[in-house]
């Protein structure tokens, strides 16, 4: 099946693009579940899967370059919990009432591995599923087509405001604006953008509505689906191993007995 670059997919035809979109969700959720359950000595080995995984299927590169947003991200996470940590003891410089602190620093890595993992996880999930394959494969289980809509829309959102502003902003630039430059060029640049993208997005909203209303969304009769989804047995198994892996450290972690 042909695929297209939406939003942030990347067409590729990997073990991990062949995969059922909700085989890579579950995936996904146990990701997320258990970076924040298991202990942090567990960390570095969940992050060496994620890594390989963006190897394998050739996403390295794109990888990278999406963790320049959240770099600032962690950055703050370190620097805030290893200057402000409440109830520090072991102080290594000493400001007043602020002071550098080895528990700080300590708790300040080991968030920001596990929002790593979480971010790299959700960054493969997007670019190797289809966002049209992910609602289809949504519906096909039985999810409503409602919430399968809401979930594919909170995809779409950033790309498509990614690309209005863009061409807003050649827009703006081909008739003088000045969106290059110094800091505060680039932010007298933002004042003027910000109007178009915010009323171009309502009146998107608006004529999707009519589009969904006029193709009768709301309708409870069954559907018919315009493009098949493959979910083969591999996939079946896979997503009941993850299941079933999850329940069991989650059981442990309730007896605790993932303590460390």
């Amino acid at each position: 099946m042909s695929a297209r670059p939406v939003g942030y997919y990347r067409p590729g035809d990997s073990w991990l693009h062949v995969r059922h979109p909700l085989s890579k969700l579950v995936a996904l959720v146990w990701f997320t579940v258990v970076s924040f359950v298991l202990p942090p000595v567990a960390l570095p080995v969940l992050g060496i899967l994620v890594l390989v995984a963006a190897i394998s299927t050739d996403l390295l590169a794109p990888l990278i370059r999406s963790l320049r947003v959240p770099a600032v991200l962690f950055a703050s996470i370190l620097i805030v919990n290893a200057f402000f940590f409440p109830g520090s003891f072991e102080r290594i410089i000493s400001i007043g009432p602020v002071g550098l602190s080895w528990e700080g620093i300590l708790f300040g890595v080991i968030t920001a591995a596990r929002i790593f993992v979480v971010f790299v996880a959700s960054i493969l999930f997007l670019f190797t599923t289809l966002p049209d394959d992910l609602l289809e494969g949504l519906v096909d289980k039985g999810a409503s087509h409602r919430l399968a809509f809401v979930v594919l829309s909170a995809i779409q959102l950033v790309p498509r405001l990614q690309n209005r502003a863009a061409a807003i902003q050649d827009a703006q630039q081909a008739r003088g604006l000045r969106v290059q430059g110094s800091m505060a060029t680039r932010i007298r640049a933002l004042i003027p953008l910000t109007g178009p993208i915010v009323l171009g997005s309502l009146i998107d909203t608006r004529e999707r509505t009519l589009a969904l209303e006029a193709r009768a969304f709301g309708s409870r009769r069954d559907r018919t689906a315009y493009r098949i989804v493959r979910d083969p047995s591999i996939d079946r198994w896979i997503r009941l191993l993850i299941v079933l892996s999850l329940a069991g450290i989650l059981v442990a972690a309730f007896l605790g007995l993932l303590a460390g």
